[in-house]
């Protein structure tokens, strides 16, 4: 097989090694369905007796999938997925090739005597084929890059998706526009729009983001988007960040299923055809509401604690309230690590003046006096507490398992989700027990959010 090594195949093509056995009678080689051929065979066919100067295929599938094996002879292969273009020397009997569906195609270049034979995943039929290169052109999926003017066009879709969040609106991830240059795409296929990609770029680092500036970026997808649609906006992602950005390394954090209305994991799969590895994972501690794991003796004694103290639950506001949350918040985060907020008060007010319905702000309070709170955004499927902080006094008198009982007994009672976010740091190699226990005390479990590197 006579291929340089360095040059990547287009997506979902690969070389296939079948078993050899081989003595003085000869050699021999053989395939099984799926064992071998990455598919059930249902159909065999094979060319022969083919004139040097012809060619053949110059089509592409819409869905069966192929295996191309020269049994005898040589050829070239001519392989084409819209994005990058290969030539490839077939002259191993030993080996062959898969084409998955969308994959155009051409052989030529027959040595005499040659023989193809060819294995498929479906039974013939004449409209799997695409035969006109233009046509098949205009299948492929283009990147552009989002424009400021494409604002209300990013906005429908992401309301629309089946995984999308307020937190990718455009008037949540501009706020921080001064902080990460924007590079976030959209992809088109015959001229619909099917996923976004909310990104970054470093370019002194060579490195694309998605997103660096949020909890989650990944792709936001709609219902109709499949695995094959992934493989192929990856494929010009990739392509894109190279040539375009000139960039060797994509830093991807996909979307937590439990913020999808449908199951959306076709880029999980992406990745792991791309030699994607995990850089980073964070355990966040989530309860399914409609399944819950009842509350710890801990926690339900500091509940009986607050409420022989007579405290109240009460939504905050984000004039007077939420300065004296912040202050206790910014305290705590000085006092126990030496840093701060990840946004800034102003920032946090700005974001809920812009999404007033998913972000609050939740008290604990003796009189006027606030001892705990959290800053909730609420996707309207899952809640999920941003900031958590109490008072010495509120820690004593049981504060936080009060306010959590009340949100998740009355306020969110009709959430899917209840998302109490992290506890790791340091890329998670390190798990702080003392907070993940008060968290699983309430009835949370492990949900991991990973984050993912991709070079090329």
């Amino acid at each position: 097989m006579s291929k340089d090594s360095s040059v990547k195949l287009p997506r979902g093509c690969r070389i296939i090694d079948f078993p050899k056995f081989e003595d003085e009678r000869g050699a021999l080689s053989f395939a099984e369905s799926v064992n071998h051929i990455p598919f059930h065979i249902e159909r065999v066919f094979w060319m022969y007796g083919i004139p040097q100067d012809k060619t053949r295929g110059g089509h592409s599938h819409l869905e069966a999938s192929q295996v191309l094996v020269p049994v005898t002879g040589s050829f070239r292969l001519l392989i084409d997925d819209g994005v990058d273009k290969v030539d490839v020397l077939m002259d191993s009997a030993s080996k062959g090739i898969l084409l998955p569906p969308g994959i155009w195609c051409e052989l030529r270049d027959f040595a005499p005597g040659t023989a193809v034979m060819v294995f498929t995943s479906q039974p013939f039929r004449t409209e799997d084929y695409v035969i006109d290169h233009p046509e098949y052109s205009s299948n492929r999926v283009t990147a552009v890059a989002y424009e400021p003017a494409d604002r209300e066009i990013w906005n429908r879709f992401v309301k629309s998706s089946k995984n999308g969040t307020f937190l990718l609106d455009r008037d949540y991830m501009d706020y921080h526009s001064d902080r990460f240059a924007d590079c976030s795409l959209m992809f088109y296929k015959k001229g619909a729009l099917i996923a976004l990609l909310p990104a970054n770029h470093l370019k002194d680092e060579g490195t694309v983001q998605s997103h660096g500036g949020l909890t989650y970026g990944g792709l936001i997808t709609g219902a109709s988007f499949t695995a094959e649609d992934a493989l192929e906006v990856f494929s010009c992602a990739i392509e894109y960040m190279k040539n375009t950005l000139g960039a060797n390394r994509w830093i991807y954090t996909p979307i937590p299923y439990i913020y999808c209305s449908l199951p959306a994991e076709e880029d999980m799969y992406a990745l792991f055809r791309n030699g994607a590895t995990v850089r980073k994972t964070e355990v966040a501690s989530v309860i399914d509401m409609s399944n819950r794991i009842p509350f710890r003796d801990s926690r339900k004694y500091g509940i009986s604690k607050a409420k022989k103290r007579g405290l109240e639950v009460v939504e905050g506001n984000f004039e007077s309230d939420i300065q004296t949350f912040w202050d206790i918040l910014s305290g705590l985060l000085d006092e126990k690590f030496g840093s701060k907020p990840v946004h800034t008060l102003s920032e946090m007010k700005l974001l809920q003046s812009r999404f007033p319905d998913n972000i609050k702000l939740y008290l604990v309070k003796e009189g006027d006096a606030v001892l705990a709170g959290t800053l909730i955004y609420d996707t309207g499927t899952v809640a999920r507490t941003q900031y958590i902080a109490a008072s010495a006094e509120g820690k004593n008198c049981g504060a936080l398992d009060f306010l959590f009982y009340k949100l998740l007994d009355e306020v969110y009672v009709q959430r899917k989700f209840f998302d109490f976010g992290g506890s790791t740091l340091y890329g998670g190699n390190h798990l702080n027990e003392g907070l993940i226990f008060q968290k699983e005390g309430f009835g949370g479990r492990a949900v991991i959010f990973n984050t993912y590197e991709i070079l090329f």
